[in-house]
């Protein structure tokens, strides 16, 4: 089992500022700009599960994420990039 170590600093984009439309290819888009061992926290009024999803289809062993609804009603999810691939 690996442990995961989450970066000093993070990208942070606030999804609620983000027209619908243009939101999952924003992070996608982000995440790609990545360096591995890098990461970006997302800020959502809703569940991200549908971007969770996305991600595991597209990146099936190609990132990490961890989050969670938080205080206000807003989710803070973290989605990393592996310092090294993942089996």
């Amino acid at each position: 089992m690996s442990t995961l170590t989450i970066p000093a600093a993070v990208i942070v984009l606030d999804l609620g500022t983000v027209d619908p439309r243009e939101r999952h290819s924003m992070v996608f888009d982000t995440f790609a700009g990545l360096p591995p061992g890098q990461a970006l926290e997302l800020v959502s009024d809703h569940n991200p599960e549908p971007l969770l999803e996305e991600f595991a289809a597209e990146l099936p062993n190609g990132f990490w994420w961890q989050g969670e609804k938080g205080a206000l009603d807003l989710w803070r999810v973290l989605i990393g990039k592996p310092a090294t691939a993942l089996d």
